[in-house]
C-alpha cells in the first residue's frame, strides 16, 4: 500500500504541473496570440469545464472501468493536450485543448484521491495531506521552470514538462504490480463494512447536511485561489510594491503551503480533525486581518506566510472528515466536493476581481476576510452534523451488537 500512496504522490505531482501551467504562462500565450486578458479569462474557464466534466466522469469510469483504467485515461488525456500545444495550435485549438487538459487532470486527481481514500481505513488525513504536498511541490515547480524557459526565449517547452511527467506516470500506474489495485481488501471491505450507516439518513437529508461540506469547500478553494491570483495586484495596491516585488508573496504563498501540509496530517490525526479545521480557519482570519492593518513589506510577507501555514491542510483534511462523516459513499462525495472546490476557484475570484477594480486592495482584502468567516459558519454547522450522525452511528452499532448477542445464545 505504501508504494501506492507514493505512486499517488508522483500522479498529484503530474497534476500540480499540469494545473498551473497555464497561468504561469498567460501572459507570454496572450503576448504571443496578440489576444488581451478576456481571452486568458476564456482559457481559464474553459480549463474549468474541462475540470468539472473529469471530476464528475470519474466516479462513473471507475466503477465501470476500474481504478487503474480511469487514472490512465486521465494521464493519455495529459500526454495528447500537452503534445499538441508544443506544436503551437491555434488559439481556438487552444481553448479545446484547456478544455481537455482540465478533464485530464479532475479525473486522475479525483480517482486517485478517491480510490487511496477508499482503501486506507486508517490514517487518511496523513495520506491525504502527502498527496497535498506533492502536488504544491508541482504547483510551485511549475513557474519557476516556466520561468527558466520564457528567459531563454522559448517559453512552449514548458508544455514538455508535463509531457514527460504525464508519460512516467501512464507507465508506472500501467504496471503489473498496480494491476491488483482494483483488488485490493481495502476498498471492498472499507466500502462494505461503512456502508449500513449510510442507510439509516435519507438522500434529501444527506443531501441538505452534504451542503455545508460543500460550500465550505466552495469558499475555501474560492480564498485560494483569489489569494494565489490576487496577491501580487494587492501588495502592489496596498503596499505601493513593484510587480516583481510583489510576485515574490505567491512564492511564499506556496512555500509555506508546502511546509504546512508536510504536517497537518499528523496533527489532524492527533487533536482530532474538526479541531484542526477550527484552528487553520481562525487563524488564517487572524492573519488576514493582521494584513489588512499592517503597512510594513516585511510585516505582510510573514503574515502571508502565516496564512498558507494554516490554509494548506484544510482542504485534505476536509475531504477526510467528510468521508468520515458520510462514510461508505467516497465515490460520490470526494468527486462532489472537489467540483465544488472547481466551481469555488472559477467564480469567487470573479467577486475577488470586481472588488479589487472597484474598491482597491484594503477592501478587498476585507471580503476575503468576510469569505473566512463564513467558512466558520459553516464548520460550526458541520459540527453539529458530525455529533447527529455519530449518535446514529452508535445507536445502529449498539442495536447491531444485541442482535449478534441474540443470534449467539440461540446457537
Amino acid at each position: 500500500m505504501k508504494r501506492i500512496v507514493w505512486l499517488g504522490c508522483m500522479a498529484y505531482f503530474m497534476v500540480g504541473l499540469a494545473t498551473v501551467v497555464f497561468g504561469a504562462l498567460l501572459p507570454e500565450m496572450l503576448r504571443d496570440y496578440g489576444l488581451g486578458y478576456s481571452s486568458g479569462g476564456q482559457l481559464v474557464f474553459a480549463q474549468f469545464a474541462g475540470f468539472f466534466i473529469g471530476v464528475n466522469l470519474a466516479p462513473r469510469l471507475s466503477t465501470r472501468l476500474g481504478y487503474q483504467k480511469t487514472i490512465c485515461i486521465g494521464m493519455l488525456s495529459l500526454i495528447f493536450v500537452h503534445a499538441l500545444l508544443l506544436c503551437h495550435p491555434y488559439w481556438f485549438v487552444v481553448l479545446g485543448l484547456a478544455v481537455l487538459n482540465g478533464f485530464g487532470f479532475g479525473m486522475t486527481q479525483t480517482a486517485i484521491g478517491t480510490f487511496l481514500l477508499e482503501a486506507v481505513d486508517q490514517n487518511g488525513a496523513i495520506m491525504m495531506s502527502r498527496l497535498e504536498v506533492a502536488f504544491g511541490i508541482g504547483a510551485l515547480f511549475m513557474p519557476l521552470a516556466s520561468g527558466l524557459f520564457i528567459a531563454q526565449h522559448s517559453w512552449i517547452w514548458s508544455f514538455a514538462v508535463v509531457v514527460l511527467f504525464a508519460i512516467i506516470n501512464l507507465v508506472l500506474w500501467s504496471n503489473k504490480f498496480v494491476n491488483h489495485l482494483n483488488h485490493l481488501p481495502g476498498v471492498s471491505q472499507y466500502s462494505l463494512a461503512k456502508k449500513q450507516e449510510n442507510d439509516v439518513i435519507t438522500a434529501k437529508t444527506q443531501l441538505s447536511k452534504l451542503a455545508f461540506f460543500i460550500a465550505f469547500v466552495f469558499l475555501y478553494v474560492g480564498i485560494e485561489t483569489s489569494i494565489v491570483n490576487f496577491l501580487p495586484s494587492l501588495f502592489v495596491q496596498h503596499l505601493g510594491l513593484g510587480s516583481s516585488e510583489a510576485t515574490l508573496s505567491v512564492t511564499f504563498f506556496w512555500i509555506s503551503m508546502v511546509i504546512g501540509r508536510l504536517f497537518s496530517g499528523y496533527i489532524a490525526e492527533k487533536i482530532n480533525y474538526y479541531r484542526y479545521l477550527f484552528f487553520s480557519t481562525v487563524g488564517a482570519a487572524l492573519f488576514l486581518v493582521c494584513i489588512a492593518l499592517a503597512k510594513g513589506t516585511a510585516v505582510s510577507f510573514a503574515m502571508v506566510f502565516m496564512i498558507g501555514l494554516f490554509l494548506s491542510g484544510i482542504f485534505a483534511i476536509l475531504i477526510v472528515f467528510a468521508n468520515r462523516v458520510f462514510a461508505g459513499n467516497t465515490k460520490q462525495i470526494t468527486s462532489i466536493l472537489i467540483a465544488s472546490g472547481g466551481v469555488g476557484g472559477a467564480l469567487l475570484p470573479l467577486v475577488i476581481g470586481w472588488s479589487l477594480e472597484r474598491y482597491q486592495a484594503t477592501v478587498t482584502i476585507w471580503v476575503i476576510v468576510g469569505c473566512t468567516l463564513l467558512l466558520l459558519g459553516c464548520l460550526f454547522r458541520i459540527r453539529k452534523i458530525e455529533k447527529e450522525r455519530t449518535k446514529v452511528n452508535q445507536r445502529y452499532n449498539n442495536h447491531d451488537r444485541i442482535l449478534e448477542k441474540h443470534s449467539n445464545l440461540n446457537l
